[in-house]
């Protein structure tokens, strides 16, 4: 009786299949046990694959790539078993998937990357067209098929956007959430002129380009930071057309916006033929703000991630310190104000390349200095910043015991807002992508005397603790 007590209680056999490994494949064997596990087994692994994330990565600091594999969820998968995995997920464990991010595929193999990418649609998406949510990223993978066009109109949350799916969406939709690229306002803008011949017509062609049928909650703007000009050798976030932001936003009211500052996209070269003519107004994000003209539009929201960024997130807590490296940065949030009006911001610094090693409070001073320079009004700026833990301490002489370090002047700290996390370990290529898990204290409890409760020395030397600053300035 207390053998079948077990087997009919789920929540009891899920807090035992817990145990295992969360690498469903090496766990196979417990469906062979009875049938009520293997239908527990089988609906986590359902559960846990409603959200999928599918990337190619590889070891950045040495640049050690291989293309022979590819991570899902975390998890390391050969090229050769991708099929057999999917093809389990689709038909064995009948996942309905809902969200599906790609990051990278670009940097595939033509091969594989093609097959990879008809194999999403197949066996992931396939069928399950209803369940389907979001689809980010995989265009990046085809540059804009009808498959991809087709699957965009049953999401709530597409992209990033190819001009030839742009010009599928003629449909009424509200979209949760959109993204586009900055080379998708340059392809729009050398589309429009090729239709046209002269600046009336070419705005008439931009006006019929971009519908008023299709509106988003919110606009994503993935921006490259290191583009191209054809024959010239300077990489830095190029000029965009203004033009085409702002009919784009205005035409699907958008309500709030994200910015992406990414360090490599598969978009490096930039379109230049819209450049020989003066129909549009040329605007960057790194611009002297004072050049850029104030939009009479306003946003609930802005939230820029800088957590693929290279050159913005070091820049901004490193003004000229860096020779012969893009400058420009101390403009970019008074540019973003002008550009998309709002009084909320929040800015998520965390990200391994900025984690400041020596001074967290003078690379926060100057931070501030860069959000205040337009002496803005009414400004609220939440800043997510990630720094090993040994500089944010210092020793009470008094004491003689570690303590954390004030705040950087002009700011003020929410302290129910203050957060320490674990951070993963760091990133390799025979390891994979980690992301930020496990313990989290808030408030008061964060107190370096409950970090040195639960974590000996030993282990902090082994996996160093993140301290996570929230602040408005």
């Amino acid at each position: 009786m207390l053998y079948a007590k077990v087997f009919t209680n789920q929540n009891l056999l899920e807090n035992i299949l817990s145990y295992l490994s969360d690498d469903f494949k090496k766990n196979l064997d417990i469906r062979l046990v009875n049938k009520s596990i293997n239908n527990t087994f089988l609906r986590l692994v359902r559960r846990n694959h409603r959200t999928m994330k599918i990337e190619y990565a590889y070891n950045i600091e040495n640049e050690t790539r291989s293309t022979n594999f590819i991570y899902i969820n975390y998890r390391k998968i050969n090229n050769q078993d991708v099929l057999p995995h999917f093809f389990f997920l689709n038909t064995v464990v009948g996942v309905k998937v809902r969200k599906i991010t790609t990051r990278k595929l670009w940097m595939l193999e033509d091969d594989f990357k093609q097959r990879l990418h008809d194999l999403i649609h197949s066996q992931l998406i396939g069928t399950n067209e209803t369940h389907i949510q979001a689809v980010i990223g995989l265009e990046e993978a085809c540059d804009g098929c009808e498959k991809c066009s087709n699957i965009a109109k049953k999401c709530l949350e597409y992209g990033p956007l190819r001009l030839s799916t742009l010009q599928t969406m003629t449909y009424s939709k509200n979209y949760k959430k959109l993204h586009v690229t900055d080379k998708l306002f340059e392809d729009i803008a050398e589309y429009c002129i090729s239709k046209s011949k002269n600046k009336e017509e070419c705005f008439k062609e931009l006006d019929k380009t971009i519908l008023s049928t299709i509106s988003c909650d919110k606009l994503a703007i993935w921006v490259n930071e290191n583009r191209l000009i054809p024959n010239e050798e300077t990489r830095n976030h190029m000029h965009l057309p203004r033009e085409d932001i702002d009919i784009i936003l205005r035409k699907w009211n958008v309500k709030s916006l994200k910015l992406s500052m990414l360090h490599i996209t598969n978009e490096e070269l930039c379109s230049v033929e819209w450049l020989q003519y003066d129909y549009f107004t040329r605007v960057r994000l790194n611009d002297p703000y004072w050049e850029t003209k104030q939009s009479d539009l306003k946003f609930n929201h802005v939230e820029v991630s800088l957590s693929f960024s290279s050159n913005c997130v070091r820049d901004l807590g490193n003004r000229q310190l860096i020779v012969n490296q893009p400058k420009g940065y101390d403009n970019f949030i008074p540019n973003i104000r002008r550009m998309f009006p709002t009084d909320k911001i929040t800015m998520d610094l965390s990200h391994w390349f900025a984690v400041p090693e020596i001074n967290i409070e003078k690379r926060m001073s100057t931070i501030l200095e860069v959000v205040t320079m337009e002496k803005p009004q009414n400004l609220s700026l939440d800043i997510k910043f990630f720094v090993n833990i040994g500089i944010v301490k210092m020793l009470n002489k008094k004491t003689n015991k570690e303590e954390l370090l004030g705040v950087a002047s002009g700011y003020v700290l929410q302290e129910n807002r203050l957060h320490c996390f674990k951070k993963s370990s760091p990133f390799n290529a025979e390891h994979g992508p980690e992301v930020f898990l496990d313990n989290k204290w808030i408030g008061r409890r964060f107190q370096e005397k409950e970090l040195e409760e639960k974590f000996n020395k030993k282990l902090l030397q082994e996996y160093p603790d993140s301290f996570v600053g929230h602040f408005f300035a």
